[in-house]
């Protein structure tokens, strides 16, 4: 898995507010992470609801692999275990991952 890839994740049973269930998830974390041997994904769920939040970035269709435009929610970055994700479906534009590590880095 890279940065800035687009796979299907199985996010589980969501407790409260987190999101939960099999859907698209873009790839946050590095190639540096990723070899450090953590056995960790750190990923964004994306959403095909707009709600018109900033810490949401749209994410288009295309080379995506996406059947509709989704939303990425950044405020719901998860690590995962690499076995929660099932196929992988294209790639994010580099605009876009850029905008989703600057959203993630004024959050954190």
């Amino acid at each position: 898995m890279k940065q800035g890839e687009i796979w299907f994740a199985d996010y589980g049973e969501p407790v409260g507010r987190e999101q939960g269930y099999p859907r698209p998830a873009l790839i946050v974390s590095n190639d540096d992470f990723h070899a450090a041997g953590f056995g960790l994904v750190i990923a964004v769920p994306l959403t095909t609801r707009n709600r018109g939040w900033t810490n949401h970035i749209e994410v288009p269709t295309g080379a995506t692999g996406l059947r509709k435009t989704s939303w990425a929610m950044v405020q719901q970055v998860r690590s995962l275990s690499p076995m929660r994700f099932e196929y992988r479906l294209g790639q994010a534009p580099t605009e876009v991952v850029g905008e989703v590590l600057h959203v993630l880095g004024q959050m954190v």
